[in-house]
């Protein structure tokens, strides 16, 4: 059970700002709230996606990392300039301390995106506040079964191209076009698939404040037709064994591979979002946002539904429509959060309690989550986690050019939370199925690599140290990772609770002595 008062930073600085919000200045107040985001929400740099991202940039500031493996690092940085900007800033300061940076400023900058948009679509500013505050709390709220949350508990290049994004319909909602497409442009060199998503936001809200809805209806047409056309260009095409393994490794891509659970975080957001778009009682602007929303997540639902299946088109899959249900979940905090604001006057007590009740609910899932890391992983402080503690023994005890074999879903581990061996262990790994199947399932020209990796990797922790031979000699690995309970006979340099690392060459020596 998780007590509201034991959350760090909850009591004291929640209730003051709650107290205080009608006469600090806007960025003021941002400020004082966004360590609270960050001590609610926790922070996990080398985790997930997160782990990702560091590899590229470790490998664009060295490129004598990672020379086995170097597709997993450098794919995702080629449409972004997300690692190619933070690389160069090596030179000026060590990475742990640049990503907490980078994560505590885009936290200040989701929250300045979220009172930009919200100032106008409401005129008071109690329920401009009342958004934030629920944007604050819901920081880290999963978005159905995308695999995608509002905001990570780590630096992507989301992490920015987000805040960017709610600046653009900020410009929008103000018909400032020049800034809306400068916000726009700047979101879509971080990342340009959710611009893309942010495009089409952008042109239909303009629209709806217009109650152009004839424009809309074609719009929404045109891109159903579009995707009909791809789908029947692209369903037959054959991308190759290793692609098309990778793609249809990601359940999230197709809605018939989601558990049943994850259907209503589509359906429920749609419904209630619809509503309020007709809510005689609300601001135009909240109204048009709203029906926005709707229609966007309607679409892309019914795209998902119609045209991206297991056996159709892997180009509508790899383009992950339903993501523009991120927009759909940022726009209903945001109005949600506007309503609630409203009532503050008349229910103070009870809307500051259900805001600290959210903020429990979502630092108690982070700490599911990642039950054995540190909730704020501090740079320079000794992580928590045992996998973490073996990776980096790796990292200042074995040669740089050591090629290392891992069970190909070790994140799955107990106790592994996620946590990316590439990037803290600064070592080359054979291919894993998780995250390295995702980077093969946007970029193809990882897939053979990878399919060759992950086959070998599988079910690494129960196989026997002559099938683990067999499988990893061609692959010139030198090391191997092991759950501490795994039973090999190879000479093992560093073991705890955990997790043990074992010495793959010293074997293969050992044995072909023996042989002779």
């Amino acid at each position: 059970m998780i007590s509201v008062a034991g959350i760090p930073g909850l009591k004291s600085e929640t209730w003051g700002t709650l107290r205080s919000l009608p006469t600090q200045p806007p960025w003021a107040t941002i400020a004082l709230l966004t360590p609270v985001v960050l001590l609610v929400h926790g922070y996990h740099p080398l985790a997930d996606d997160g782990a990702v991202y560091v590899t590229g940039i470790k490998k664009l500031a060295n490129p004598t990392l990672y020379q086995s493996d170097a597709v997993f690092a450098t794919s995702p940085t080629r449409f972004s300039i997300f690692a190619h900007v933070l690389a160069p800033l090596l030179h000026w300061g060590p990475l742990p301390v640049l990503l907490l940076v980078c994560q505590v400023a885009s936290i200040f900058l989701f929250l300045l995106g979220a009172w930009q948009v919200a100032t106008r679509i409401f005129s008071d500013r109690r329920n401009s506040w009342g958004a934030v505050l629920l944007a604050a709390c819901c920081f880290t709220l999963p978005v159905a079964g995308t695999s995608l949350s509002i905001m990570d508990p780590y630096v992507t290049a989301r992490s920015f191209s987000t805040p960017l994004s709610l600046f653009a319909l900020a410009a929008v909602l103000d018909e400032n076009w020049a800034r809306s497409i400068l916000w726009l442009a700047l979101a879509a060199l971080l990342h340009p698939l959710m611009a893309g998503y942010t495009a089409i936001t952008m042109l239909t809200l303009a629209l709806a404040r217009r109650k152009m809805w004839r424009p809309v209806a074609l719009l929404f047409g045109l891109g159903w037709l579009l995707s009909a056309m791809i789908f029947l260009a692209t369903h037959a095409a054959d991308a190759g064994l290793a692609y098309n393994r990778a793609a249809l490794s990601r359940s999230y891509f197709f809605l018939s591979s989601w558990r049943w659970y994850e259907y209503p975080g589509l359906v429920i957001p749609l419904v209630l979002l619809g509503f309020a778009g007709f809510r005689s009682r609300l601001p135009w602007a909240a109204r048009a946002l709203a029906m926005t929303a709707t229609l966007l997540g309607s679409c892309a639902f019914v795209i998902s539904l119609c045209f991206v299946h297991r056996s159709g088109s892997l180009l509508l899959a790899r383009l992950q429509l339903l993501r523009a249900f991120q927009f759909v979940y940022i726009c209903g905090v945001l109005l949600a959060g506007g309503m609630l604001g409203r009532w503050t006057q008349q229910h103070k007590r009870a809307i500051a309690l259900l805001y600290l009740l959210l903020m429990a609910a979502l630092f108690a899932g982070q700490r599911l989550t990642y039950p054995e890391s540190n909730h704020v992983e501090w740079p320079g402080v000794k992580p928590r986690n045992l996998w973490q503690q073996a990776f980096l023994w790796i990292r200042d005890n074995t040669p740089g050019d050591a090629i290392f074999a891992l069970d190909n879903d070790y994140i799955e581990s107990p106790g592994e939370d996620a946590q990316g061996f590439r990037a803290t262990a600064e070592r080359s790994a054979v291919a894993d199925w998780f995250k390295d199947g995702g980077v093969a399932s946007n970029f193809p020209e990882a897939a053979a690599l990878w399919w060759q990796g992950s086959k070998a990797t599988e079910q690494l922790n129960r196989a026997s140290d002559e099938q683990r031979l067999a499988r990893l000699q061609a692959l010139g690995v030198t090391w191997i990772v092991l759950p501490v309970q795994a039973s090999t006979g190879f000479p093992c340099s560093f073991t705890n609770a955990r997790v043990r690392v074992c010495r793959l060459s010293g074997a293969l020596l050992h044995r072909s002595e023996g042989a002779k």
